[in-house]
């Protein structure tokens, strides 16, 4: 009789710990990420939107991104708030553009704007990283991005950590080389920063500096001495592999690698053992027969099992040329 009291009280308690994870009052306990791409559609225009960045803190994103809009033919980086907000008693995601549920932190997001400004040139700016400080430092940035207008395009960065302003765009010096390099992006431990390059006279590859995860990053990256660079033979190919972005322990990138869907496709690899391992091609969902690039993760709290990932696409169906799109990915 004592056994069957003990069992009886074990099942009330396991129900009651799981009726905890249901919030009272609403009918959907977590959200969903679409497994297809949709569209952006507060953030694209008829002209090139994409390239863009995002740190993860949550559903409120300050996002920027790479677009040809003000209509000069070169491309400038732009910053739009982004919104995601999944309704628990409908069940409907939204994505916006608006400072909603931002409260009093809208305007000092509105930081980040002073900094676009200040990096704007007449040539391109292109595959811009934000990354936003930790706790009491939320609100102070640093922005990493290539620009063109000296001629092949160079990695650069700018910052307000040490200043309430941003500071004046100053060269990665160890990072850059004559050819063209690109779309910076630091691995979870910030020991190494990886990026893209046509160094080698033909394609593109990936390439990192091991780095001090100590050092300050203003520091860091206005550090004039040399670094051996290094190519990542793992995730490379004899094609031209672009835009890598790393969030945990994966990194999404494009290539125009055999074996896709048509122009460039998104790709992803799991750093394991010490390695990036084989690249994998995101499939038909994702990609198209026409070009997928730029690809970024973001933790936006939507779903306990997926992760956002913003691409852009030159697919048919958007406003015009490249649009951003979103979709969610299975977190491993």
């Amino acid at each position: 009789m004592k056994r069957v009291a003990v069992i009886s009280l074990l099942i009330i308690l396991i129900v009651s710990l799981s009726c905890e994870r249901i919030l009272p009052g609403y009918k959907y306990n977590q959200g969903s990420l679409p497994e297809t791409p949709v569209n952006l559609t507060d953030f694209n225009t008829e002209y090139d939107d994409y390239n863009s960045t995002a740190p993860s803190l949550g559903e409120l994103i300050p996002f920027c991104f790479s677009s040809n809009r003000k209509g000069q033919g070169n491309f400038d980086i732009i910053y739009m708030p982004m919104n995601v907000n999944f309704n628990k008693t409908s069940g409907i995601l939204k994505v916006t553009n608006v400072y909603d549920n931002w409260g009093v932190f809208a305007e000092d997001y509105e930081v980040i704007r002073t900094g676009i400004n200040k990096i704007e040139t007449v040539g391109n700016e292109f595959g811009p990283n934000l990354m936003a400080g930790q706790s009491i430092d939320k609100f102070k940035f640093t922005l990493l991005y290539s620009t063109d207008v000296t001629g092949n395009s160079q990695i650069n960065f700018i910052s307000n950590r040490t200043d309430d302003t941003f500071s004046d765009p100053k060269e990665v010096e160890f990072l850059n080389s004559e050819f063209d390099d690109m779309y910076p992006t630091f691995n979870s431990e910030r020991s190494r920063i990886y990026f893209c390059s046509n160094r080698n006279g033909k394609d593109f590859n990936f390439y990192y500096v091991d780095v001090n995860p100590e050092t300050d990053i203003e520091l860091l990256l206005s550090d004039s001495s040399s670094y051996p660079i290094i190519m990542d033979s793992s995730s490379s190919s004899i094609s031209d592999d672009k835009c890598p972005f790393i969030f945990e322990n994966k990194m999404v990138f494009a290539s125009d690698r055999e074996g896709g869907f048509g122009g460039f496709d998104l790709y992803y690899s799991k750093f394991e053992n010490g390695e990036w391992g084989e690249p994998v091609n995101f499939g038909e969902k994702i990609n198209s027969e026409f070009d997928e690039y730029r690809p970024i993760l973001i933790d936006e709290g939507v779903s306990w099992t997926q992760t956002m990932m913003v691409f852009s696409s030159n697919r048919p169906g958007g406003k015009g040329g490249f649009d951003l799109y979103f979709v969610g990915i299975e977190k491993d």
